[in-house]
């Protein structure tokens, strides 16, 4: 487990915890894993079997694990209709070239509504990843790692929202976005404004301010497609024979 960061100050170990063992489940583990023994974790995570006992029933809350006597804690399944969602997907892609302003679209309804229920939803392991994520970005990082959390951001804001159609959604839908988050990414100002709206939504599910998250989830997207569409001007202008503006 990371330790000593200042991000994760006044947060509960058990929560910590929870978040830690989370991660394991949902990142590195497959349904039918079995997790080491309560006491296995108690050593390697440094902390006691209270507080493992304490984040798997939180795990298991969140119908992440099972906990059965003399059999351990087992990863589960995603749910039935999240598995036949994704599924579904996998062997009827949707086409992967899709215009810009369809994309802008699509994130503009989805997202927010999903940044509003994490806020109403979201407890302290929740928080906790957000934390990770935003403790995993700084200025230097590259275009594509910078991508990366950015990806890993707005799925852990589905995964607080507590619906798992909404997680399929996003781990989805990532594929068909890619493109445009990776214009928004591809410069300094591009990212140092991903990681600013991105702490304003953390904040505002912290508060549990549902109006707010939604507001600051919609501002961000906004200003993305705005970027977006900047980005590429500039490149037209450049790539003009005498300089000047191609568009009205």
């Amino acid at each position: 487990m990371e330790r000593g960061q200042s991000l994760h100050r006044g947060r509960t170990l058990g929560a910590t915890t929870a978040a830690h063992l989370a991660r394991l489940v949902l990142e590195d583990l497959a349904p039918g894993d079995k997790l080491p023994p309560e006491r296995t974790l108690a050593e390697d995570l440094a902390v006691s079997r209270t507080t493992i006992r304490e984040a798997l029933q939180e795990l298991e809350r969140r119908r992440l694990v099972s906990r059965t006597p003399g059999r351990g804690t087992v990863v589960l399944p995603r749910s039935a209709e999240a598995a036949e969602m994704l599924d579904r997907f996998a062997h009827d892609p949707i086409e992967t070239t899709i215009e810009t302003e369809h994309v802008s679209e699509f994130r503009a309804l989805v997202e927010p509504q999903i940044a509003g229920l994490a806020a109403l939803r979201a407890d302290e392991s929740d928080l906790v990843q957000l934390e990770r994520v935003l403790a995993s970005t700084h200025a230097g990082l590259s275009p594509a790692e910078s991508l990366e959390q950015d990806v890993a951001f707005h799925v852990q804001v589905a995964r607080a929202s507590g619906n798992p159609l909404f997680v399929s959604l996003c781990e989805v839908s990532s594929g068909w976005v890619r493109d445009v988050r990776a214009e928004s990414h591809c410069t300094s100002e591009g990212r140092r404004s991903s990681f600013e709206w991105h702490r304003r939504i953390h904040d505002a599910i912290g508060r549990h301010d549902e109006a707010d998250a939604r507001r600051a989830m919609a501002d961000h997207l906004a200003d993305v497609a705005h970027l977006v569409e900047s980005n590429r001007h500039l490149v037209e202008d450049k790539h003009h024979p005498d300089g000047r503006k191609q568009h009205p």
